[in-house]
């Protein structure tokens, strides 16, 4: 039997991280218990110890696990339930994706004790600026997954999420990761470092009075869009037997419930085959003419060479196509299988009914509704997309996407919350088209105007304007994890010359 302190250890060993996964999944959506944010990474900080580092690793390793397990559990259902995929290889996946994302929060971890260990570095220096360039990389790498990022789990927090459009998501993350450790240094009873905590306080501060000011500006919608949200069940949408079913549905819910709109929409994949040339496309063409309205709408294309292409056209009010948006970001396993010629048994853990190719750019769509800038499913989670998008000269912002994969599981809620985020960050109308829920219509400070269920069959009938500008984060992007990653530059290079200056001389 353990000696009393050896089971302390080893309860705290797995009770302090587990704790912090936890809270670092509460505190997403769908729960969204957003103060739960500030302490949460307070027990993993408690659980570390000075100079064991594979330990100090492991910490990270299990919080990182049970936080993940929480968040991307939904992976099973898409993958088994709708993809054709067997229990076995679903769970695979899941743990490959819940360990490969633990991997950040191991190195998170490690690093910034060994920082504080070898180079004397404080943990409140180090850890916010660690986390943020690690989220930057987990977004980037391996096609890129910036999915629940800490910052993500203030999405109904307007007032603090309004200064992501001069710094960026990163910067919330920053200032979450910050006040956890000044928590954790008085808890501690650690020496409270004064100014920076100062500092901490009045970015939290000027970020909400910004924010507070921000809200307060009018927003008014002056054109009128619909949203058709079809709830077609996912396990008979590609069914051919269900195409002239899936085409009225679509056009009669259309027909009835959207008069006077400018714009209609319809969702990712609402017409789940190649549209042109389709006899079953055909009376689509004349639905924008009746209601003298343009129509987005989500479907497969394919060009000369026989690459098929997820994508989205505008019809316009003479019933011909306007413009065309093929999606670039694709899902890995999803839409494609990646280094499926190097390992072709790739393709077994792959739910594609088909290897979509990437679209030529981010170029938006013009209508007479204005230019549409288009992200298709999984791009509007990637803030560099709705970026360029505006840059290029979107004027109002169109995500169609279909949820059903996921079924009733947290992903469409989590998937949902990062829109907020696009609108702010871009000041721009946000039109969401989900096959079900959640449809919405987001204004430009986050504002959620009206939204759907999940499941629900129904046209939702919203205002947007057409937003022109830029704001300072789409000028210059992720220009504060560039300062960031300067900073920890700088805080290495003092610790180094700290460390060498500290060392005795040798006498002669």
């Amino acid at each position: 039997m353990l000696p009393s302190s050896a089971r302390t250890r080893k309860s705290a060993f797995i009770s302090l991280p587990a704790s912090a996964g936890v809270l670092l999944a509460l505190c997403q959506p769908p729960v969204s218990l957003s103060l739960l944010a500030y302490v949460a990474l307070v027990p993993l900080l408690y659980s570390l110890k000075e100079g064991e580092d594979r330990r100090n690793f492991l910490m990270g390793l299990g919080a990182g696990i049970v936080c993940w397990a929480g968040l991307v559990y939904w992976v099973v259902v898409a993958m088994n339930t709708y993809g054709g995929i067997g229990i076995p290889l679903s769970l695979c996946a899941l743990g490959l994706l819940v360990l490969y994302l633990s991997l950040y929060t191991g190195f998170f971890t490690w690093l910034i004790s060994f920082l504080e260990h070898r180079l004397r570095i404080p943990v409140y220096l180090s850890a916010p600026v660690v986390w943020v360039l690690l989220e930057y990389v987990r977004g980037r790498f391996l096609s890129g997954f910036p999915w629940s990022l800490l910052a993500h789990s203030q999405y109904n927090v307007l007032p603090l999420v309004q200064v992501v459009s001069i710094t960026g998501t990163y910067f919330l993350s920053f200032l979450i990761v910050a006040v956890n450790c000044l928590i954790y240094y008085v808890l501690s009873r650690r020496r409270f470092p004064m100014a920076y905590g100062t500092l901490v306080i009045a970015l939290l501060a000027a970020s909400v009075v910004f924010g507070a000011i921000r809200l307060s500006e009018p927003t008014k919608g002056t054109l009128k869009a619909s949203i058709v949200q079809g709830n077609i069940r996912q396990d008979v949408k590609f069914d051919e037997a269900y195409k002239a079913a899936t085409v009225r549905k679509y056009v009669d819910l259309t027909l009835a419930n959207s008069r006077g709109s400018n714009l209609i929409i319809w969702p990712e994949t609402a017409m789940p085959f190649i549209l042109l040339g389709d006899r079953a496309g055909r009376e689509i063409f004349a639905v924008p003419a009746a209601l003298s309205s343009d129509l987005l709408l989500g479907t497969i294309a394919i060009d000369r060479l026989g690459r098929y292409y997820n994508a989205a056209y505008v019809l316009g009010r003479d019933g011909h196509i306007m413009g065309e948006y093929a999606k670039v970001h694709l899902v890995p396993f999803g839409e494609y299988t990646p280094l499926a010629g190097y390992f072709p048994f790739l393709r077994e853990m792959s739910v594609a009914a088909g290897d979509f190719s990437s679209g030529p750019g981010h170029s938006p769509v013009a209508s007479d509704s204005g230019k549409i800038g288009v992200l298709i499913c999984f791009e509007g989670v990637f803030p560099e997309i709705t970026n360029e998008t505006v840059r290029e000269g979107a004027e109002v912002l169109v995500n169609i996407t279909n949820d059903a994969w996921y079924n009733r599981t947290s992903a469409p809620f989590q998937h949902f919350a990062f829109y907020v985020f696009r609108a702010v960050e871009t000041d721009r109308y946000l039109l969401r088209a989900a096959n079900t829920g959640i449809s919405a219509v987001i204004d430009p400070r986050g504002r959620v105007l009206a939204r759907t269920g999940l499941f629900e069959e129904r046209v939702l009938n919203g205002s947007f304007s057409l937003r022109h500008g830029e704001t300072i984060y789409v000028r210059y992007g992720d220009y504060f994890v560039f300062l960031c990653f300067l900073f920890l530059c700088g805080l290495l290079v003092s610790g180094a010359l700290r460390g060498r200056m500290k060392k005795p001389r040798l006498r002669s």
